[in-house]
């Protein structure tokens, strides 16, 4: 069960990296709720961006301190 734990963790790191390296990315294939509608705003907005890498830094962090 150890092994498992630390694979999941390993895998948190390399998803939580993914996030803050390429948001912008990530948000093409991400959580739909994150996404801004074309109708709701006509400019572009910075917030599901800082989203993704506020989520990606939280998950480095829960996989580091797993690791730990």
């Amino acid at each position: 069960m150890s092994i498992l734990w630390q694979v999941g963790h390993l895998v948190a790191v390399i998803l939580g990296l993914a996030y803050v390296i390429s948001p912008k990315r990530a948000h093409q294939f991400g959580f739909e709720f994150l996404r801004q509608s074309s109708s709701d705003q006509s400019e572009a907005s910075n917030t599901p961006v800082w989203l993704y890498r506020g989520l990606g830094t939280l998950l480095i962090f829960i996989g580091i301190t797993g690791l730990l």
